[in-house]
């Protein structure tokens, strides 16, 4: 027996998919939708330059690089003012380490 799944979920996708263009505000939508898409695959340059960031803000990259440098240097400050802090999270590491070891060896 084979599965029949993949083929049902199919089936009654593009089944909604025919019954939702009865409505007139989706058919105008889609329509659209597949003219823009279609523009788009014969100018590719253009949709390269419509999702640049071109709005001035940093992009989510950006913000994000900045966000781990702010906090790396955050915790190289800590470790600097603070070396006694610093050793006992070593020292709870390898605790910790040590315990997951031993429930392995178990």
């Amino acid at each position: 027996m084979k599965n029949k799944l993949i083929p049902a979920i199919l089936i009654g996708a593009g089944i909604g998919a025919l019954v939702s263009l009865i409505d007139k505000s989706t058919r105008e939508s889609v329509i659209s939708s597949g003219k823009e898409v279609g523009y788009y695959a014969k100018h590719p340059d253009e949709a390269k330059n419509k999702f640049q960031n071109t709005s001035g803000q940093p992009s989510k990259f950006e913000q994000l690089k900045d966000e781990v440098l702010f906090w790396k240097d955050t915790v190289e400050q800590i470790r600097r003012e603070n070396p006694e802090l610093e050793q006992s999270i070593m020292d709870a590491k390898d605790t910790f380490m040590n315990k997951r070891e031993q429930k392995k060896l178990k």
